[in-house]
């Protein structure tokens, strides 16, 4: 009896302590490097002045040359933006790089290109969708831009 009861409690440990942890926090970094992002949404608040019309949804005004275009996210903390199949200006290079790096919980985002840093509030990441935003200032006006690119 006292066998049965020692291999009972045995196993009655190993089912509890064999759950898997669910509060663990997917690995960004992983996510963010694992393919291409195409931007598919953006937004701005307040509204912008897009050539005399004020305008909150800024990715129906972009043009296909911009839409078509890639972001790549290097292991190695290079980023890598590709003009896609359509260029804006055919003498722009296909690729420019910058550098990119989270902070310590993954939560921001910096982007530094031509030795101009934005940091991105990270929103959602994952492995279909990245969400983010972040802020401009000007003439005094404070302008919060909210992206959505997509895994290609």
């Amino acid at each position: 009896m006292k066998t049965l009861a020692v291999l009972m409690t045995a196993l009655t440990l190993l089912t509890t302590s064999c759950k898997k942890d669910d509060d663990v926090a997917p690995d960004k970094t992983k996510i963010l490097t694992s393919g291409s992002w195409q931007l598919s949404a953006m937004t701005v608040d307040p509204a912008i002045d897009w050539f005399g019309t004020p305008v909150t949804n800024v990715y129906s005004q972009l043009p296909a040359c911009v839409k078509d275009d890639l972001a790549i996210f290097k292991t190695n903390g290079n980023v890598n933006y590709d003009e896609g199949a359509s260029k804006c200006d055919p003498n722009d290079p296909q690729t420019t790089t910058g550098t990119w790096t989270f902070n310590t919980d993954q939560t921001v985002l910096s982007i530094t290109q031509d030795g101009e840093t934005e940091s991105w509030n990270v929103s959602g990441l994952t492995g279909s969708s990245f969400k983010a935003n972040y802020q401009v200032v000007q003439e005094g006006i404070t302008y919060t831009f909210s992206v959505v690119f997509s895994k290609k």
